[in-house]
């Protein structure tokens, strides 16, 4: 039997970090160190791209070995165009249209990028540099 690493919140550098790019507390309460950027919170296209331009430039992360679309999809791709219409859905309480319209095109796409979770910022802010 493996053992299971406990599930921890948010890192500190990443809480302020993501105070920074205007998430509220409220948000940022209800993540933790493994909730997945793309995957579960659907962020893609200029969106992170702004928040990954902060993380370089204000907090002085390295970012040259990050290939930003190996981990999302670009804004103009169809990849972010379905994620973007599920998740507008999803805000609006049609979850359940968004699940039957868009769920094998999002588990394609989910399936198309390695995750980025918020412990991977956490470490990339403590080294300065993305590392993974």
């Amino acid at each position: 039997m493996t053992k299971m690493r406990p599930i921890k919140p948010v890192g500190e550098l990443t809480s302020a970090f993501l105070k920074r790019i205007r998430c509220s507390a409220e948000q940022v309460d209800s993540w933790n160190s493994r909730t997945r950027l793309l995957h579960d919170l659907n962020w893609c296209g200029d969106d992170i791209l702004d928040a990954f331009e902060i993380l370089h430039k204000e907090l002085g992360v390295d970012l040259s070995n990050f290939n930003f679309e190996k981990f999302f999809p670009k804004e103009s791709s169809m990849d972010a165009y379905y994620i973007s219409s599920s998740e507008v859905l999803r805000r609006i309480g049609l979850k359940k249209v968004a699940n039957l319209l868009y769920k094998k095109a999002l588990n394609r796409i989910y399936s198309k990028y390695p995750e980025v979770t918020f412990e991977m910022l956490e470490e990339a802010i403590k080294q300065r540099k993305w590392v993974f």
